[in-house]
């Protein structure tokens, strides 16, 4: 029978995850990867953490594995795993990891830790507990968020199964040095619940990629490839000849793993904490059962504190509607002034046209006069005097009727233009001269 090598289960992000086992086997890391150590402090509200998994190597070849993790106020984080390798067979592996945090910076972590405290029983070279498989690292960590995106990086060192994996069993394993690299990258899908998140991670023998979905807050499925650039050779000893191969100590896996979370009844972080979920919250008020003026006087002051966030809730609803309507006031002001200044505008042009107009009436340029009049209209449709004077400039061009309609437009306009109404007058009597136009419009 071959020696395997075993993957626990991925890990969610808010989830802390240890499962230890000897050097063929590897584990979760605290945080949030796959086979590397990260860094994840979040999962402090969490008591308690409970995983299962199962790797498959091939048709005959799996392992399986259980562990518990915690997270002590303090920053602490602690783990006890279960392992039961596929090789040798009738034994099984008891795991204890450590990992504390050292700096934080900004969005930046640095943890150091100690995992595969190993004690190791059945058909193994050495039974008992294991010093050759313990792993020292330390790692960095940092988290950066885009919109609903999250991508979380963690690099760093470390010694042990962390930077070396067998799938075959070595009774001496050489300790060693290495580098690893890991993202994750969360996604909003399903973030009621925490997120889906996609995991990439180089751990310094090949690729490993994964994926979490959460199921509610407090479950997690696992879904992960060991050894991704190796995937072609994934089950060769169920291949036939000439195929057929012996696992190789870097072949590749395919894990599925379960989670759950415990959450705690309070948070280290007490300001984060609303009334409600404080002692005086209707069950933690259960405590001052034996006094009952106390719970009384509770109860009433919890009633208080209701009313008067309904009153700061009330005058910050009328707050906003007293902003509106002044947001609503400036902006008619601001476009009543801009009506204003457009209208001035036309105003000045229609004046100019006017005024130029007036020149070629006196040199007789009666068509550029009519030109200049129309463009003033166009400018300000609204001037009486305008129409006033295109009706004098039709006249001067023989057209009675337009000159006549023009005058009643400028009538219209303005009923007291009396100047205007005299030339009518005088027209409709055969009585109207050249000058006249010329003095009951002011023009000399």
């Amino acid at each position: 029978m071959v020696s395997s090598k075993f993957l626990f289960v991925l890990i969610l992000i808010n989830n802390i995850c240890f499962l230890g086992a000897n050097s063929r086997v590897s584990f979760s890391r605290p945080g949030n990867m796959i086979r590397i150590p990260s860094v994840n402090h979040s999962a402090s509200s969490k008591l308690l953490n409970i995983n299962l998994s199962h790797e498959i190597l091939s048709s005959n070849q799996a392992n399986s594995g259980f562990s518990i993790n915690a997270e002590s106020k303090s920053g602490h984080q602690y783990g006890i795993s279960f392992v039961k390798p596929a090789d040798p067979s009738n034994s099984f592996e008891i795991g204890f990891h450590f990992q504390t945090n050292m700096l934080v910076y900004g969005d930046i972590n640095v943890d150091v830790g100690v995992h595969d405290i190993v004690l190791k029983q059945g058909n193994y070279s050495m039974s008992g507990l294991d010093t050759r498989d313990i792993s020292l690292f330390a790692v960095l960590s940092s988290e950066k968020t885009i919109k609903d995106y999250t991508i979380s990086t963690h690099w760093g060192f470390g010694t042990g199964k962390i930077v070396q994996y067998s799938q075959k069993y070595q009774s001496n394993p050489e300790q060693k040095l290495g580098a690893f690299l890991g993202f994750q990258f969360k996604t909003p899908l399903l973030k009621k619940d925490g997120g889906i998140s996609l995991l990439t991670e180089f751990d310094g023998i090949g690729l490993n990629i994964g994926l979490s979905i959460p199921i509610l807050k407090l479950y997690q499925i696992n879904l992960g490839i060991t050894h991704f650039d190796d995937l072609g050779d994934f089950a060769t000893e169920d291949k036939k000849p000439p195929d057929f191969d012996s696992l190789k100590w870097n072949a590749p896996a395919i894990t599925i793993g379960f989670t759950m979370n415990i959450p705690r009844l309070y948070n280290r972080n007490l300001s984060s904490y609303s009334m409600d979920r404080g002692i005086y919250s209707k069950t933690d008020s259960s405590i001052l059962f034996y006094n009952p003026i106390c719970t009384d006087v509770v109860e009433t002051l919890r009633d208080s504190i209701r009313v008067g966030n309904n009153i700061i809730k009330n005058l910050e609803d009328h707050n906003i509607m007293l902003l509106h309507q002044g947001a609503v006031l400036v902006d008619s002001t601001r476009n009543y002034l801009l009506q204003q200044e457009v209208n001035q505008s036309r105003q000045n042009k229609a004046m100019r046209h006017l005024s130029r107009s007036l020149r070629f009436f006196y040199d007789e340029r009666y068509r550029d006069a009519l030109s200049e009049v129309n463009t003033a209209i166009d400018a300000n449709p609204n001037l009486s005097i305008a129409y006033g004077r295109r009706g004098s400039i039709y006249y001067k061009l023989g057209d009675l009727r337009r000159a006549t309609l023009n005058w009643n437009a400028a009538l219209q306009l303005d009923p007291e233009f009396t100047e205007i109404y005299n030339m009518l007058k005088a027209s409709d009597e055969n009585r109207l001269k050249a000058v006249e136009i010329s003095r009951n419009l002011g023009e000399n």
